[in-house]
């Protein structure tokens, strides 16, 4: 397996654990022709004021293992494809979720008796409604690392996707 298709694997198993914790559940998808590899989803009415019932997330997954930070956001360069597809107006709400790893491959992930650690973490970002780009290769994103991809902020988007509101 080449270290792209590691990264790859480890940005499904985080997505992965941290919808568990959420207490939904995560789906690869089997062919990512639409920027979509995960869809995440809740099972029934999650909120008070919810108008969806079993409302979902669909997920473009990315990782890096090089230095993306800057003081209070980081900037990850997404192929145009990506960027057109997640941009647009879809049936699902859209995010795009960065994992960030050291640069060190031997760093990313440690596995004792007492825990298992994957170094780092990733962050999202919706890109619903960004202007087109005439750019050709790729687009800079400015994600907030505030935007932390953890459990809590997963239901807080999830309730977001129930009332219909925007991510």
């Amino acid at each position: 397996m080449t270290e792209n298709e590691q990264k790859q694997q480890l940005s499904v198993a985080y997505v992965h654990a941290v919808a568990a914790r959420a207490g939904y559940a995560c789906q690869v998808t089997p062919v990512d022709d639409d920027s979509v590899d995960v869809m995440i989803a809740a099972r029934g009415w999650i909120h008070q004021n919810a108008v969806l019932r079993s409302p979902r997330i669909e997920v473009q997954l990315k990782a890096t293992a090089t230095d993306v930070f800057k003081k209070d956001h980081l900037v990850f360069k997404l192929p145009v494809k990506n960027y057109e597809d997640l941009r647009q107006e879809s049936a699902l709400p859209r995010l795009l979720v960065v994992l960030v790893l050291p640069k060190n491959t031997g760093d990313w992930l440690d596995v004792n008796e007492q825990q298992m650690t994957l170094r780092r973490c990733a962050y999202w970002k919706s890109l619903n409604n960004l202007p087109p780009t005439k750019n050709k290769k790729s687009v800079s994103i400015q994600i907030p690392r505030s935007n932390l991809f953890s459990a809590d902020q997963l239901q807080n988007l999830m309730r977001k996707a129930a009332t219909r509101n925007s991510l």
